[in-house]
This record gives structure tokens, C-alpha cells and sequence, in this order.
């Protein structure tokens, strides 16, 4: 199982990971020190566990800010859904393409009708 070495707060830590996940790893423990950071450096193990525990909670915001916006995107792709407008891509160009094989149809009957007409005058 691979093995990173990260920073947080200053302070050096070796974890696992599974195969590939290393620079995942590595960038979301630069985010959690990211964090820490704006929470202030911590000098002391107890001031470290609330330092930490804080940046755990500006995470944990972030993701429950994230989650309600996928929540009410998904909210809106439903109501379009049900809604009916404009119907799903693939079932839009169908319709065009009917539409326009029926013009073409049209006009190909057109021009046969003119043909026959220009060959009754000759």
C-alpha cells in the first residue's frame, strides 16, 4: 500500500493510500493545512486538537454549502424534467429531424408536381 508524507500545522505525518491516491492525498492535506492556517497556529497539543478541530468545521461548512447547491441544482433538473420544456436533447433532434424530412418531403413533392407540369406544357 503506498505511503505519503504530509504537512500539517507543521508538522509531518506519513500516511497510507491506496494505489493512485497519493497526490489526492497530498492536496487535500494541503487544504486541511490551509484551514489550520487561517485558524491560527497551535503551540501546544490541546490548542493543536481545537486548532484542528475548527478546521475540521470550515471543511465541514464547505461541504454541506456544496451538498445544498447539488441538492438544489437537482431540485431544478427535476422541475425541468416534469416541467417538459424543451424535452431531453436526443428527443429535440428527433423532432428537428422529422420536421425537416417532412419539408424536404414537401418539396420534393412540390418539384415532382412542377415537373409533371412542365412536362405536360413541352
Amino acid at each position: 500500500m503506498p505511503q505519503v508524507n504530509v504537512e500539517i500545522n507543521g508538522r509531518a505525518y506519513r500516511l497510507s493510500c491506496g494505489p493512485g491516491e497519493e497526490e489526492h492525498v497530498i492536496s487535500l492535506s494541503r487544504r486541511i493545512d490551509s484551514h489550520a492556517v487561517t485558524v491560527g497556529k497551535a503551540s501546544t497539543p490541546a490548542a493543536e486538537a481545537k486548532m484542528l478541530v475548527m478546521a475540521s468545521l470550515l471543511l465541514a461548512d464547505e461541504l454541506q454549502e456544496a451538498e445544498a447547491k447539488i441538492e438544489a441544482l437537482g431540485a431544478q433538473l427535476t422541475q425541468l424534467k416534469d416541467s417538459g420544456v424543451g424535452g431531453a436533447p436526443d428527443e429535440r433532434i428527433a423532432e428537428m429531424e422529422h420536421a425537416v424530412s417532412e419539408m424536404l418531403d414537401k418539396a420534393a413533392n412540390e418539384i415532382e408536381s412542377i415537373a409533371v407540369e412542365l412536362d405536360k406544357a413541352v
